[in-house]
């Protein structure tokens, strides 16, 4: 059994979230010293920490995250790439052509734009000048990989606050260029793939099972190969 690690985040009232939404909220409800036992009552917004899109979030008729068969949710053909970028920039097909042989074989694709080490130290940044896919780069995805499921993204968002792209690239990627639709996992932790030159065997993405929405927060575990 190779090392385990989580690739998502402990979610927190202090956490990074899109400029203007609400960030869960968490309160005591009973306590031991008063009740004998401990509760807590959770507000969570369900786009605040590390979650996965469904299709249903920008297009009317694809499918919410609990409507997705299993194997979007458990991946045994993982490939990361590396993708530098820095605040601001985005992800465009000339990114991803070097490394298209690689994922023609995945079923989960994850991007490593570095971006993801600037989020505890310069969260406003990591929020408001955010990596993100272009309309073309999402265009590419659904048009050129049959069999890739899932997306996960060291960023934010798909889009960013800092341009005008964020609602024709969600739509692109999920479904509504040409019927396939790609979900992707946003504000993911690849820091420990910075840290080791293993590659990710598998990746299991856990999901709160909620189901009336369109998408929710997952945790994601990733297992290292020799």
């Amino acid at each position: 059994m190779g090392k385990r690690v989580y690739l998502s985040y402990l979610l927190d009232e202090d956490s990074v979230v899109w400029p203007g939404e609400p960030t869960v909220r968490i309160e005591q409800d009973t306590c031991i010293e008063k009740n004998g036992y401990n509760s807590f009552k959770t507000t969570l917004p369900n786009h605040h920490g590390t979650h996965m899109d469904g299709p249903y979030h920008f297009n009317p008729d694809g499918p919410r995250l609990m409507e997705l068969p299993m194997e979007y949710f458990c991946f045994d053909r993982v490939v990361a790439v590396d993708v530098p970028k820095g605040p601001g920039e985005g992800i465009d097909p000339a990114d991803l052509k070097p490394w298209e042989d690689d994922i023609r074989r995945a079923d989960l694709l994850l991007l490593k734009t570095g971006l993801c080490k600037i989020r505890d130290t310069q969260p406003q940044v990591y929020e408001a000048q955010g990596v993100f896919l272009s309309p073309e780069v999402c265009q590419y995805l659904v048009e050129t990989f049959p069999d890739l499921k899932v997306i996960g993204l060291d960023f934010l968002s798909v889009g960013t606050p800092a341009n005008q792209l964020s609602k024709r690239a969600h739509r692109i990627l999920f479904g509504c260029h040409n019927g396939k639709y790609i979900p992707a996992i946003e504000d993911m932790d690849l820091r420990p793939l910075f840290e080791t030159r293993m590659p990710l065997k598998s990746v299991i993405v856990a999901p709160l099972r909620l189901g009336k929405v369109d998408s929710s927060q997952v945790t994601v575990i990733g297992e290292f190969g020799e």
